[in-house]
């Protein structure tokens, strides 16, 4: 029994974020030759959705606020403003840019993912993740550093 290609379809891993913020990561499936868009403009108001524990859930559309697909390639990019990666304005002071980067460490570090069991694909992706706020941190401490050396140091004297 051979089976039609335009049935078949490719799971795509994703990261979903529903209404009240919550967020799941798993795969959807789409069609041979169909793209994530199409799938979510088409006329259907349910989707099925396997988590990451392999179980599947219909999911109502108009729930869904955001889709990332995971398998994009998301290289650190070194020209970017390493501020946006924190979502802070330059002039956050130190401490507070600290709270916000162990934060964000916080979410994405790939241990935390590897012991709730997520699929090694997630867990590559979390490693990037965090590479690039790594760098982004490192960035932003090099900067001030050089700003202070850069500052007189003559001192009043009498």
């Amino acid at each position: 029994m051979e089976t039609d290609p335009k049935l078949q379809k490719a799971k795509l891993s994703v990261e979903m974020e529903i209404d009240g913020g919550a967020r799941l990561m798993g795969h959807m499936f789409v069609q041979q030759n169909q793209r994530l868009p199409d799938l979510l403009n088409d006329d259907r108001d349910f989707l099925p959705f396997e988590t990451t524990e392999g179980l599947i859930t219909i999911v109502r559309k108009s729930t869904i606020r955001r889709v990332t697909p995971l398998n994009q390639l998301a290289m650190p990019d070194i020209n970017a403003d390493p501020y946006e990666i924190f979502g802070v304005a330059p002039s956050v002071p130190d401490e507070e840019l600290k709270t916000i980067y162990h934060r964000k460490v916080q979410e994405c570090h790939p241990d935390k993912l590897i012991a709730m069991g997520m699929p090694a694909d997630f867990v590559q992706l979390a490693n990037e993740k965090l590479a690039r706020i790594n760098d982004a941190y490192d960035r932003i401490q090099e900067a001030r550093a050089q700003v202070e050396a850069a500052k007189p140091k003559w001192v009043m004297g009498g």
